[in-house]
């Protein structure tokens, strides 16, 4: 028998959303992406459902990013990239994300462990987002090819600009306590308490945002502050990662090296794909005075280049296949991606371009 990979399930009005790929991290499959897709829409339109939560199986992981080694491998079964899944893939999974934004129902995420990637597109826009202290999040894409999507670079570009990048760029892991003072998440709740809490919103059943944050808050509390890396190290952060080149970044790190702190985030940055690290930083920057909606439709424009003329392929490979951690990127050093190579990533995509409806 084999398992629902996600399973749908209401309980006296409220519609409970289930990743269930435990042993895959809860990496969101296209078939997941498009069940989430119907079930949310009927559960919009019906007056029985009152909030709607999401959670992922196991106790180790919300959902650490859309499953790109099915997709990659699908994709070049199918004598691709691109091929009608690559396109469609990130396209239903931005339409999501941009629901998940827009539900007119409270949508409550418990991203009780790993979130990265896509699982934060399916939890971090939802009116309430509650962590806990196994609650780990990284947009770490630059490290496959790829650039934070899913409407994560809109999130970052909310940020202050050297945090936002540094968070883009490096893919660095952050924690409750930073999640909670950036802003990225609304609640924070210890994993002892994550059951009860969703058990109190099953019985009382809340039906606005209101009602919602007075439940959280009676069990709520104040996440500890020895997993934060921006108490010690915001301003060196704001430093280094506020300009807006790649080549100052790199320069002002270098610059920066005697930093242990800053001496591993620079050697991280080093290992990322060149054209990643520069679509990345002038998605983000953008991002900064843009609604998420016209974010999303330039993520799928930039998106769809990373499949057909980016390293996206090559690090997925690299990365989470062969696992040889030597993705040959092309170009590979930062110098040779020129701002001619970086702007085609952003060109509309004319009649393919991502529709978005309000």
């Amino acid at each position: 028998m084999m398992q629902d990979e996600v399973i749908f399930t209401s309980d006296n009005g409220v519609g409970v959303i289930t990743l269930n790929r435990p042993e895959r991290l809860n990496a969101l499959t296209y078939s997941m992406v498009q069940q989430i897709n119907k079930n949310l829409n009927s559960w919009e339109m019906n007056d029985s459902i009152n909030c709607v939560m999401i959670q992922g199986a196991g106790d180790r992981s919300f959902c650490a990013g859309g499953d790109v080694v099915k997709l990659r491998k699908e994709v070049l079964a199918d004598g691709g990239p691109p091929t009608n899944l690559s396109k469609s893939f990130f396209y239903d999974e931005y339409t999501l994300n941009y629901k998940i934004s827009n539900y007119k129902k409270p949508f409550i995420s418990l991203i009780n462990g790993f979130t990265m990637g896509g699982g934060v597109g399916v939890s971090m826009h939802g009116s309430h987002v509650v962590a806990s202290e196994k609650t780990m999040f990284a947009m770490p894409e630059t490290a496959i090819g790829l650039f934070p999507d899913v409407g994560g670079g809109w999130l970052l570009g909310q940020l202050d600009k050297g945090i936002g990048a540094w968070l883009s760029l490096v893919g660095a892991r952050i924690k409750a306590h930073d999640l909670l003072k950036l802003k990225l998440i609304t609640h924070y709740v210890s994993s002892e308490n994550v059951e009860i809490l969703k058990n109190s919103i099953i019985s009382s059943s809340p039906n606005s945002n209101q009602k919602v944050n007075n439940i959280i808050d009676q069990f709520s509390s104040k996440p500890q502050t020895e997993d934060s890396v921006l108490i010690d190290n915001e301003e060196l952060i704001k430093k280094a990662f506020s300009y807006d080149t790649i080549e100052q970044i790199f320069n002002e790190c270098e610059r920066l090296v005697e930093n242990e702190f800053l001496r591993v985030q620079y050697e991280e940055l080093k290992h990322k794909s060149p054209t990643s690290l520069k679509i990345s930083l002038k998605q983000i920057r953008k991002a900064s005075h843009m609604s998420l909606k016209d974010e999303l439709i330039m993520e799928y424009r930039m998106v769809q280049r990373c499949v057909e003329i980016g390293d996206f392929f090559e690090g997925v490979r690299a990365m989470l296949v062969d696992k040889d951690r030597k993705p040959n990127w092309k170009p590979n050093n930062i110098q040779d991606v020129d701002e001619t190579r970086v702007n085609l990533f952003f060109e509309d995509l004319g009649d393919l371009d991502l529709i978005l409806k309000n």
